[in-house]
């Protein structure tokens, strides 16, 4: 980051606002140090992967629910997050929210999926690096923002001053490395309450999303194979292309069963079929499992049918250890019955 070019922002600011001076005046003093370069700017507007927002809902007696992430993290007005629940030791998504208010360290959600939300539940959102910017680009746009939101208040909390401080430093500290690795996934922001351990322990999670999305790709269409929450949060949690794909020609995916002979035209309702056999026989089947984990199994049963495998035993541990549940990869029981769950589903077909 240009030193001049912040400070000259930030003297600006500072002019025009005295009931949020202090607060503007120790984050921009915190900034003057930010590193940045040339390259990390080019890699910034070029794309670069994609970063992850982990948050939690909190929740007092005397006002409606809250999450953790706000504008100095990135999460706006209008912005979408998906939702879980931790239930016996895994997660269930609940389906997306939308910001309706957001300040500097919190923000509230709002939508019919908002009102179930609990203490302590799960809020996840995404950016690529082209979305984030520069570390200059964002740090500036928050100053700016911050400037219109509290032109009219009346006072600023020193504790909620300096972690806003604090985040807006790590974040702009961190954007150049982000860029410069060119990762697939570049990072994570996070909100107060999770530690860096707790984002650890999300990986096997966030791992089933990206695979779930990997299959809605193949064209598998997750609000029947997994569930409408699972499509609602893969939808948010999906990043935008940084060049749209072209409309014209064939070039979409198709969800074409690699044991399913079918015309263009009946492809969809062979696939419809097959999914609701696969549910049905995964229900019989694993009848004593958590419902996650059947979801998980009939998702593995569907795309197995497209992939093709060579080796279907190898196939399923390895979509296994991808998921939330990365335990079941050495479990033999499901190693026997998702083997058992395709051969009901094959011979019902050949029926």
């Amino acid at each position: 980051m240009d030193p001049s070019a912040i400070r000259s922002a930030c003297d600006r600011i500072l002019r025009s606002a005295t009931v949020v001076r202090p607060a503007l005046l120790l984050i921009c003093s915190l900034l003057h140090a930010a590193p940045a370069s040339a390259q990390t700017d080019a890699n910034t507007r070029a794309g670069g992967g994609i970063v992850w927002y982990v948050g939690t809902v909190l929740s007092t007696a005397a006002e409606a629910e809250r999450i953790d992430l706000g504008d100095v993290h990135g999460v706006l007005e209008g912005d979408k997050l998906a939702a879980f629940r931790r239930t016996d030791n895994h997660y269930r998504p609940l389906g997306s929210i939308q910001i309706v208010d957001s300040h500097p360290t919190w923000s509230r959600p709002g939508g019919p999926v908002a009102t179930q939300l609990q203490q302590g539940d799960l809020v996840l959102g995404i950016r690529t690096i082209r979305q984030i910017g520069t570390g200059k680009d964002y740090s500036e746009a928050f100053l700016n923002r911050q400037l219109i939101r509290n032109s009219n208040r009346n006072g600023y909390s020193t504790l909620r001053e300096q972690e806003t401080a604090q985040t807006l430093r790590s974040i702009v500290n961190r954007q150049p490395k982000w860029a410069r690795q060119l990762k697939p996934v570049a990072g994570r922001v996070k909100g107060s309450s999770l530690t860096a351990e707790d984002f650890e322990s999300l990986q096997p999670l966030l791992k089933q999303i990206q695979r779930f999305q990997d299959f809605s790709a193949l064209g598998i269409p997750l609000e029947k194979s997994a569930s409408p929450e699972w499509a609602s949060v893969a939808a948010v949690l999906t990043p935008v292309p940084a060049i749209p794909v072209p409309s014209s020609g064939d070039s979409s995916p198709q969800a074409i069963p690699a044991d399913a002979a079918a015309s263009p035209d009946s492809l969809a309702a062979v696939l419809n079929r097959r999914i609701e056999l696969i549910q049905q026989e995964t229900a019989v089947v694993m009848f004593d499992r958590f419902p996650e984990e059947r979801i998980l199994s009939s998702m593995i049963c569907t795309a197995i049918g497209i992939e093709n495998p060579r080796n279907e035993s190898l196939w399923i541990g390895l979509e296994l250890s991808r998921s939330q549940f990365p335990e079941l990869a050495n479990d033999r029981e499901i190693q026997q019955e998702i083997p058992e769950i395709l051969k009901r589903v094959r011979n019902a077909s050949d029926q």
